[in-house]
C-alpha cells in the first residue's frame, strides 16, 4: 500500500511521503481489544523500530519522524495505544500498568515475528518514553531490544495534577474506575512554540482530552515501578533527546533519572525547541539525532 492510499484515520501532522510503502494493520491484544498500528516497510538488513506516542498524541503526530526512520532504512511500526487516538473503544481507559506492558509485549512479539528480526528499536515519546523504560527496566521483555530512544519522555513532569484531583481519583478506583478527568495538558503551547502546529493541535478530533481513573492510576504505578527500579536496570544502549524550552517535563530531573536507570550508560542530546520536536518549523537536526541513535545500535 503507498503513502497517499494508506487508510489513515486520524490527522496526520505533514504528509506521508510519496513512495512510502505503509499500511495500517490491525493488532489484537492479549485481552481481545484490537488496535491499529501503522507500519512503514523499510528496506532488509535494517533492525524494526516499535514508536510508542504520548498520553495525549496519537501516531499522526510523529509521521515526520517515522519517515525519518523509514528513510534511514528501518520498518517502523507505530503503535496505537489502546482507547486512544482512532480507537473509539474503551475510550482514555486501561485496567492497569500491567496490561499496558503487556500490550507492548504483544507489539514486540509481533514485530520480531513479522520481520524476522532477531531484535527490535523501541522509541518512546513523552509519556509513550515513560512506558518503555518502564518495558526496558522490568525483566526480561518480550524479545531482544536493539536499542531505547526516549525522546522528551514523561518520567519526570512538570505538570501535573492538583492533589483534590489525585484524592477524587484514588476515590473512584474502586467505585467508578471508568470516570474520566481531564488531562492537564489542554494548552497547546505546552507542545510547540510553531502555531502552525498550534493550530494542528486545536483542531485535532482525536487528541485524547480526559482518561479514566485507572488509566491515570496506572500512570502512577508506572511512576512508582521506575523509581523502584535498582540502578541500572535498563542495560541496553540509550538516547534522551531534550527538548530546551520544554515546559512539560523537567529536563534536568529526567535526565539524572535516566541516567540512574542506565548506570550513565544514556547519551544525550539536547536540542533547541519545544517539547514536541517533531513540530519544530525544521525539525530535521531532531530527526537526524534520532536516526544517528538507531544507526548506533544497528
Amino acid at each position: 500500500m503507498s503513502g497517499s492510499d494508506a487508510n489513515l484515520r486520524v490527522p496526520l501532522a505533514c504528509p506521508v511521503p510519496q513512495g512510502a510503502d505503509v499500511a495500517c494493520v490491525e493488532l489484537s491484544f492479549s485481552d481481545g481489544y484490537r488496535t491499529s498500528v501503522l507500519r512503514w516497510k523499510g528496506s532488509p538488513g535494517h533492525t524494526p523500530v516499535l514508536m510508542v506516542h504520548g498520553i495525549q498524541s496519537h501516531l499522526g503526530w510523529f509521521i515526520g519522524s517515522a519517515a525519518a526512520m523509514w528513510r534511514a532504512g528501518h520498518t517502523v511500526y507505530q503503535l496505537t495505544r489502546r482507547g486512544s487516538g482512532s480507537n473509539a473503544l474503551s475510550r482514555g481507559h486501561a485496567r492497569s500498568a500491567a496490561q499496558l506492558l503487556d500490550d507492548l509485549a504483544v507489539a514486540h512479539r509481533r514485530i520480531l515475528t513479522d520481520t524476522g528480526a532477531s531484535r527490535c528499536h523501541l522509541v518512546g515519546v513523552s509519556w509513550g518514553g515513560k512506558l518503555l523504560a518502564a518495558y526496558a527496566a522490568k525483566q526480561p521483555p518480550a524479545g531482544p531490544i536493539a536499542s531505547l530512544a526516549l525522546l522528551s519522555p514523561g518520567i519526570v513532569p512538570q505538570v501535573d495534577m492538583p492533589i483534590a484531583v489525585k484524592l477524587a481519583i484514588a476515590g473512584c478506583l474502586l467505585i467508578a474506575p471508568h470516570k474520566l478527568f481531564d488531562i492537564p495538558l489542554s494548552d497547546v503551547d505546552l507542545f510547540t512554540d510553531n502555531e502552525a502546529m498550534r493550530r494542528y493541535l486545536r483542531d485535532d478530533a482525536c487528541r485524547l482530552h480526559r482518561a479514566t481513573a485507572r488509566f491515570l492510576y496506572a500512570t502512577r504505578q508506572l511512576d512508582r515501578m521506575l523509581k523502584r527500579a535498582p540502578d541500572g536496570a535498563i542495560d541496553v544502549r540509550t538516547a534522551l533527546i531534550l527538548a530546551e524550552r520544554d515546559r512539560i517535563i523537567n529536563n534536568a530531573a529526567t535526565a539524572n533519572e535516566v541516567s540512574r536507570l542506565t548506570a550513565g550508560r544514556a547519551a544525550l542530546v539536547q536540542l533547541p525547541g519545544s517539547h514536541t520536536l517533531d513540530f519544530e518549523p525544521d525539525p530535521a537536526p531532531f530527526h537526524s539525532a534520532l536516526c544517528a541513535a538507531l544507526a548506533r545500535a544497528d
